[in-house]
């Protein structure tokens, strides 16, 4: 007697069925790829991003509390107030800048400048203080995309009132020697960032001791 071999195999509904179950799972395992490499990308932006402010923030802070009523000179010898303050920009003198034993030949006063320009916000210094024409300034982006960048100066009056202004020297001040000039009481800065991110602070400034 004769036993015929049965032969057993898928059938075309079985193949559609095993198709459609591993391209669903090709399509969820694809999305969920992407979905972790976008959150990925969106958590390394973050903290980039909080890197730069906190970057920001500290050069801001070590500047401003280190405000020195020091004028300068500019490259053609005219005497510069310790602070020059204007829309999207501000000037001024810090004490701190570190020399190590003494190795460099230059002061440990710097003068910096903190200025808006087509979304960065820069901080430009110079070697020296009181600069010639050929004195070439070094800056850093401390921050992209930058919306708004705001200071403000509190000033005490010498009628005894209290004003904030958004430039510095006012009119009244600019008419006196520069090493006679008041410093403001307090400095006011404000970054809005594109995202919608603000950056708040005030600094308390020196007395002027030749006012």
């Amino acid at each position: 007697m004769k036993f015929q071999r049965r032969l057993l195999g898928f059938t075309l509904l079985e193949m559609v069925v095993t198709i459609a179950i591993f391209a669903f799972i090709y399509v969820w395992a694809a999305s969920f790829l992407s979905s972790a490499l976008r959150g990925r990308e969106q958590l390394t932006e973050s903290a980039d991003e909080m890197e730069r402010s906190q970057r920001a923030m500290t050069f801001l802070t070590l500047d401003f509390e280190q405000l020195v009523s020091r004028p300068v000179r500019d490259p053609y010898g005219d005497p510069q107030p310790a602070i020059i303050g204007r829309d999207n920009y501000v000037e001024f003198t810090r004490l701190g800048w570190s020399n190590p034993f003494g190795l460099r030949k230059r002061s440990e006063m710097q003068r910096v400048i903190y200025t808006l320009e087509n979304g960065d916000l820069y901080r430009r210094y110079w070697p020296v203080l009181d600069t010639s024409v050929a004195t070439r300034y070094q800056q850093d982006i401390l921050l992209e995309n930058v919306a708004r960048f705001t200071v403000r100066y509190l000033d005490l009056t010498p009628q005894g009132d209290w004003q904030w202004v958004e430039f510095w020297p006012d009119a009244a001040l600019a008419t006196q020697p520069v090493w006679l000039q008041r410093l403001p009481k307090s400095i006011e800065i404000e970054i809005e960032l594109e995202s919608g991110d603000v950056i708040h602070r005030f600094y308390r400034t020196v007395v002027n001791p030749w006012a």
